[in-house]
């Protein structure tokens, strides 16, 4: 009568197949017992070891009256990640059973062992597995079908090393190693067809999203960065706008910014209405030209203000609405970001939001949502302010 033993290797790493091994000693013909006696648990013997005795138990399962029957089954990734390792797993162990099935008559099957206590059921079988724990130290037949199931999978690996070169598999055949974590980290396309994206710490990396704060100049026009960045980006909303006047339209603008953040969903940052700090930074040159030294010191003021802002929440990418206005110089605010990046380490994306037609998406989604678009900048020092203002500018300053 055969006593049938069934192991697993590769269950619980986060990439590779899982592979299964059934396996049984011929009753008849049983491995002479020097050899028996060499055999130990997997785990416990070195590479070189575990080599030879592989080779040995394919000696011993060829010719017509085998001491050794066995089969190797493989459950790729895929088919774990779509019924979960634990069926994956099983299905492993039951085809690996089935295909042992052709070599032995399943009428004289004494038992079926498995070490651990899933408690699979196998229609396939007329007697049920009996699951026990921790004899794989105590058994040799345990111990004969993991070396056969580790060092076929230790096979793949070597294979897998030379397609996938980056991630050291060759030094590291069980877990992952911190080296290989961290490289995954800073290099989400590199994830392979081998992982194993439903395990938690691959799908963790797979859903991270890098934190990106937008500083808002005018709301309107990060509508369409907004809904084109959220998928790709943690998007955290800075509005910062003190050169809006008079107050009453910042805070029109203001209560419509927060509308549109709580209609997508969007993290939000609100700075203080300080116009003084304004005022005081273009003075001198209220009367240079639209776009020039003016806008500068204002772009520089309110992207400083939004460098300093993501250094307090570690946000490190950052971007702004200002790229997306036809009226805004875009050279000038990228020569300012690169001066802020050096400066407190950060990274700014340079995204020119004037393409992909965002400009009138923006104006369609505002619309659409019944959100209020002013039609000029508001600013008191731009060639947009209302011609009926001009006399009477400095009234509606913090008015």
């Amino acid at each position: 009568m055969f006593k049938v033993w069934v192991d697993e290797a590769w269950r619980w790493p986060w990439l590779w197949p899982v592979v299964a091994c059934s396996l049984c000693f011929n009753p008849d013909n049983m491995p002479p017992k020097s050899f028996l006696d060499r055999l130990w648990d997997s785990k416990k013997i070195t590479e070189k070891k575990r080599e030879r005795l592989f080779n040995e138990l394919i000696d011993l399962s060829r010719w017509d009256n085998p001491s050794v029957f066995f089969w190797v089954w493989v459950v790729d990734n895929f088919i774990i990640d779509s019924i979960n390792i634990k069926q994956a797993n099983r299905e492993a162990m039951r085809r690996s059973l089935l295909e042992l099935l052709r070599k032995i008559n399943k009428e004289d099957i004494k038992s079926v062992l498995i070490d651990w206590n899933d408690n699979y059921i196998f229609d396939e079988l007329d007697k049920q597995p009996i699951f026990i724990i921790w004899w794989d130290n105590k058994v040799i037949e345990i111990w004969a079908a993991s070396i056969i199931a580790k060092v076929f999978r230790d096979k793949l690996i070597d294979t897998y090393s030379l397609l996938y070169p980056d991630f050291w598999l060759e030094n590291h055949k069980w877990y992952w190693t911190k080296k290989h974590k961290e490289y995954l980290w800073n290099n989400k396309a590199k994830i392979t067809g081998i992982h194993r994206l439903t395990y938690k710490p691959i799908k963790k990396i797979l859903e991270y999203k890098p934190k990106l704060l937008i500083h808002v100049c005018c709301w309107p026009d990060v509508t369409i960065p907004i809904l084109d960045l959220k998928d790709k980006y943690d998007i955290t909303c800075f509005w910062y706008d003190p050169n809006i006047q008079p107050k009453s339209e910042h805070d029109k603008r203001l209560e419509n910014f927060i509308k549109v953040c709580d209609l997508e969903d969007i993290k939000y940052i609100i700075w203080e209405y300080d116009v003084e700090r304004f005022m005081k930074s273009i003075r001198w040159l209220e009367d240079t030209p639209e776009r020039w030294e003016k806008c500068v010191k204002c772009y520089d003021m309110r992207l400083e203000r939004t460098a300093q802002v993501a250094v307090e929440n570690n946000i490190v990418n950052r971007t702004t609405s200002l790229n997306i206005s036809p009226h805004k110089c875009l050279s000038n605010i990228f020569k300012i970001w690169q001066k802020l990046d050096d400066k407190y380490d950060l990274n700014f994306l340079e995204i020119d939001f004037k393409k992909n037609d965002w400009f009138n998406r923006s104006v369609e989604y505002c619309k659409e949502n019944n959100i209020y678009r002013q039609n000029y900048c508001w600013c008191i020092y731009s060639d947009t302010f209302p011609i009926e203002f001009n006399k009477i500018k400095e009234k509606f300053i913090n008015n």
